[in-house]
């Protein structure tokens, strides 16, 4: 274990405080309310100085931390560098220098981190794979730095939210195999509009392409420039095409999925608690998988094991109340997929719609005629009842001509929650905070 720490933290990096060393680091966190066992603390300097958290880091159980400033009075090992995010960097390229196996990265505007998640399990890794959705300039670089040749797979989500973020992610990943979820309008004021969001994600399909790889995305991304000038290179997945197409059927309350892949005919049996946009992501994640040389039998075997992440159309049940919590993205793409799931299994009873409208950042100037729409295509029946979170659905609500109820804020949702008996959906941006509503 002391090699592992010696290969991670170099001396030409920073050093030990003391020479005092931990005994194991599970992951990397910058924030210690989300400490698991064993991670270690890296003490940023932003917008808020991480040094003053060390002592928390401790208690939560952090098996040692990086700093620019040392604090010799606590009993926690520290990693002495002269800026904590440089460290990180330089930690992260050194260990995907060392890495031996496939690296295969992910990005898009939706499904990240579900074709994540969906390739975990068809590899059958734990360790070598971005922890939650933890996939930024931050997040990317804590993950790298503690890939292992353990595995032979690593899988490794790249969000951005601005322009040229992605050409230094890509220079860190130097991915293998490159994913495409798909294109939508989301970090609209960073990004401007949906074809330089298209141009700047798909920097990650060059990059794999630069490194003898190649990329992989559906079909209907071939509407942008960007993918169409590599499309030669790609696996363009098609529905209802032939070599990498698919077909996709609903049977028995279930999806069923056949593909074509090199000249064969391969059918796979969804989960029941799969929506239409997650076996999409499944596909990609499977020809992602059939080209590393899993089995079919084995992709089968490893899909049954699938389950909703947190928040991400997980099903909580209480004595009073059935929640279909989707509290994290919040694009129209996302919406669609999520609410045509939710109708499919919760089809009659008492049911409450708790949405956050679509966000002004994120969308885009376009706001109120996305809310609108979003409004008007709820597959609402007689006796549903709806309330929109959001200052934003104000703007639209006219168009929308209905007697709902629009608040601010979730928690002044929680009254007309905590007295409804029946199935209630939860879905926003992660800004609502609509979990909070589980009770």
């Amino acid at each position: 274990m002391e090699e592992q720490i010696d290969s991670i933290f170099v001396p030409s990096i920073g050093h030990w405080l003391y020479g005092k060393k931990p005994e194991h680091i599970a992951r990397f966190c910058t924030d210690t309310r989300s400490l698991y066992l064993d991670d270690c603390y890296v003490a940023l300097v932003d917008m808020r100085d991480g040094h003053i958290f060390l002592e928390d880091a401790r208690t939560n159980g952090a098996s040692c931390a990086i700093v620019s400033r040392p604090s010799p009075a606590i009993d926690l090992p520290q990693f002495v560098c002269e800026d904590s995010n440089v460290a990180m960097v330089e930690m992260a390229k050194l260990a995907r220098s060392t890495f031996r196996g496939t690296m295969i990265a992910i990005t898009g505007s939706f499904g990240k981190t579900t074709t994540k998640d969906i390739l975990k399990l068809l590899f059958g890794i734990e360790k070598n794979v971005t922890l939650e959705n933890k996939n930024g300039q931050r997040g990317v670089p804590m993950t790298l730095a503690t890939v292992t040749n353990d595995e032979a797979f690593a899988v490794i989500e790249v969000g951005i939210d601005a322009i040229c973020t992605m050409d230094k992610l890509v220079e860190l990943v130097v991915p293998h195999i490159a994913i495409l979820t798909g294109i939508g309008k989301i970090h609209m004021s960073g990004m401007g509009s949906e074809s330089t969001i298209a141009r700047e994600k798909s920097k990650l399909l060059r990059g794999a392409i630069k490194n003898n790889g190649h990329g992989i995305f559906p079909e209907e991304c071939l509407r942008f420039s960007a993918c169409r000038k590599i499309q030669g290179l790609c696996r363009i997945i098609k529905e209802g095409g032939e070599d990498m197409g698919y077909h996709m059927t609903m049977e028995g309350g279930q999806y069923h999925v056949t593909m074509r892949f090199k000249e064969k005919d391969l059918k796979f049996v969804m989960p029941h608690l799969m929506s239409q946009g997650i076996v999409k992501n499944f596909v990609l994640a499977c020809i992602c998988a059939l080209e590393c040389g899993v089995d079919a039998a084995n992709i089968q075997k490893r899909i049954n094991l699938w389950k909703p992440s947190k928040w991400r159309g997980e099903i909580i049940a209480t004595p009073a109340r059935t929640y279909f919590a989707d509290c994290y993205n919040a694009n129209a793409i996302a919406f669609a997929n999520s609410l045509a799931h939710f109708d499919r299994l919760f089809p009659h009873g008492n049911r409450l719609f708790v949405i956050g409208a679509l966000i002004r950042c994120e969308v885009g100037n376009g706001v109120i005629g996305d809310n609108a729409a979003l409004f008007k295509n709820l597959p609402l029946r007689e006796n549903d009842r709806v309330i929109i979170v959001g200052e934003s659905a104000n703007f639209s609500m006219d168009a929308v001509n209905r007697n709902w109820k629009v608040l601010p804020s979730a928690s002044q949702a929680m009254e007309t929650v905590t007295n409804f008996h029946g199935i209630v959906y939860l879905k926003g941006h992660r800004v609502y905070k609509l979990e909070s509503l589980i009770c």
